[in-house]
């Protein structure tokens, strides 16, 4: 027994973490349809590219796509060609990417902490809620997160002194410290765009006038960081322009000024939105963070100089998204880097006995517990009870939506159940000092909620938002006709129905499609609040509704 105990022993944490993030990340990604807009979008334009070949620019609807670069729509094109065109690989990569995080910033814990804070930052990181469901999503952020991070970090390497390392050791680091970062760099702003040079230069700078002008950075080393970034991002870019000019840039950099200055598409908030996302959505990592600010005597300067570092992070993140107009709950999850480092922080001088758990800590922990246990258990029970859903006044197509017949029953309670009974297990532990244990409750309930409400319950809630729509869309796969939609904006119909490239430019015009003379079959989809203001149903014979949607075919 010892032997074999030996044998677990002498195998490497992120081992032991790798297999945590394949059992967290993996499991039901294809469990439900993508999501309109942002999940079936990428989806749709890495099906385009390797329907076309054209890998240059994204693309959507098989034109091109001026909003995003297209490093993560390789990625999904690369998981895609492996896969084939489905939900599974449409989120792989951000698994896979979810499974290098965790891997990461326990290496980053492990060097200038411990292995013990290494790995509570790794499943803090990963247990947390919204960071566990980006995860497991199609989205860009995790991947665009994840090389800023890592440029940060390497920055951060340079920025501290190690007077034990030789010096031309140092140096040598030091060189390659920076173009690793450069690239780093480079490879987030060709994965979502040139904020991620602004968020790195604020960070510097900020850290920068800290340090009172102190920062091991000479005029060299920035000129290669400038040089090599610049490179990466040539190295995509000057095909772009000799193809076809500077449109992409120019639209791009419109489509940024839109996003900055006003809400785009409808995603307006308050200033504090981001704030109050972290806050609730980060849980249990934001709760533990509040208590972490405290200087602490023990810690040495490189690891103070860290905890800067992620600090003055979290403040840029906020500062920057809550400025930005458009306010979508994704665009501060770099913050997740951040927060889960000073909730770990706060666990490993909590279970190293040099802190307490207090009511600080019990108070948010229990209430914003409870919030989301009640919040699930309501829906649960009214999903259970239809017929007080129908009575609910919302807009036509709200009240159409909840009309939707989907199975509920009250044993799927167990999973705000299990959350609630795990939370004050976990807050009884630690108020009576086992510290271990009670976090590992607090961990595992969080984890096992996260996990088995994107799992049970996320399927049945989109049976009443976009199901109905993408089942239509399904069932016309194999049919040679159009679907096209009208008086909202989705991807499903290119997605779902597997449109295939234009062979005239007029069917790249869904107008033209609705109103001017096909040969083909042409089905509509619209919503029953959007049915007044559309001029051409004359035109169309309604087939059936369906969830607040309406379904026609052209006469």
């Amino acid at each position: 027994m010892n032997s074999v105990l030996k044998r677990f022993s002498d195998v490497p944490h992120w081992v032991f973490l790798f297999i945590i993030g394949v059992l967290l990340f993996i499991p039901f990604l294809g469990n439900a349809h993508l999501f309109d807009w942002d999940e079936i979008n990428f989806a749709e334009s890495a099906r385009e590219m390797l329907l076309t070949h054209h890998y240059r620019t994204v693309q959507i609807n098989f034109q091109p796509f001026y909003e995003k670069p297209p490093f993560f729509i390789w990625l999904q094109a690369l998981s895609m060609s492996y896969f084939g065109v489905n939900e599974f690989a449409a989120r792989i990569p951000n698994a896979v990417f979810g499974i290098l995080t965790m891997i990461t910033v326990y290496n980053v814990g492990r060097k200038y902490f411990d292995k013990s804070m290494g790995i509570w930052w790794a499943l803090l990181f990963a247990c947390s809620v919204l960071p566990q469901m980006y995860f497991k999503s199609g989205i860009i952020d995790p991947v665009f997160n994840y090389f800023i991070f890592l440029s940060l970090y390497f920055l951060f390497s340079i920025s501290i002194r190690d007077d034990f390392e030789p010096s031309k050791m140092r140096r040598k680091n030091h060189r390659w410290y920076m173009v690793a970062s450069a690239l780093a760099a480079g490879v987030a702003v060709l994965t979502k765009g040139p904020v991620a040079l602004g968020i790195i230069v604020m960070v510097v700078t900020i850290i920068l006038l800290l340090n009172r002008g102190k920062l091991n950075f000479s005029l060299g080393d920035l000129i290669l960081w400038l040089l090599v970034v610049t490179l990466v991002i040539a190295a995509w870019l000057s095909f772009e322009i000799r193809a076809n000019g500077l449109t992409f840039v120019h639209n791009f950099i419109v489509y940024q000024i839109r996003l900055f200055s006003t809400e785009d598409a409808g995603h307006g908030g308050p200033f504090y939105f981001h704030l109050l996302a972290i806050f609730l959505g980060c849980f249990p990592a934001s709760v533990l963070a509040l208590d972490a600010f405290r200087r602490q005597p023990e810690d040495t300067l490189h690891q103070l100089s860290l905890k800067r570092w992620m600090i003055v992070l979290l403040v840029v993140v906020l500062i920057v998204f809550s400025i930005v107009k458009t306010k979508i709950i994704h665009y501060s999850s770099l913050s997740y880097f951040p927060v889960t480092f000073l909730g770990a922080y706060y666990i490993y001088h909590l279970t190293e006995g040099r802190w307490r758990w207090t009511w600080r800590q019990t108070l948010p922990v229990a209430v914003i517990g409870a919030a989301f246990s009640v919040a699930v258990s309501g829906a649960i029970w009214l999903g259970a009870h239809p017929d007080i859903l129908y009575q609910i006044k919302a807009d036509a197509f709200a009240t159409e939506a909840m009309k939707a017949r989907v199975y509920w029953t009250l044993g799927d309670l167990f999973v705000p159940a299990g959350l609630a009974l795990g939370l004050i297990a976990a807050i009884a532990l630690l108020i009576k000092g086992r510290s271990m244990i009670g976090m590992a409750f607090l961990l595992l309930s969080t984890c096992l909620f996260t996990n088995l409400s994107l799992a049970l319950i996320v399927p049945r809630i989109e049976k009443y938002s976009q199901a109905a729509m993408i089942e239509f869309v399904e069932s016309k796969k194999l049919e040679d006709c159009y679907v096209e939609v009208a008086g909202f904006k989705s991807y499903a119909q290119l997605f779902y129905k597997g449109k295939q490239p234009p062979g005239s430019p007029q069917e790249l015009d869904g107008e033209y499609i609705l109103t001017g003379p096909t040969t083909k079959p042409v089905y509509l989809v619209t919503r029953v609040d959007k049915l007044p203001a559309l001029n051409f149903l004359d035109r169309y014979t309604e087939l059936y509704r369906k969830n607040g949607f309406v379904f026609l075919k052209k006469k």
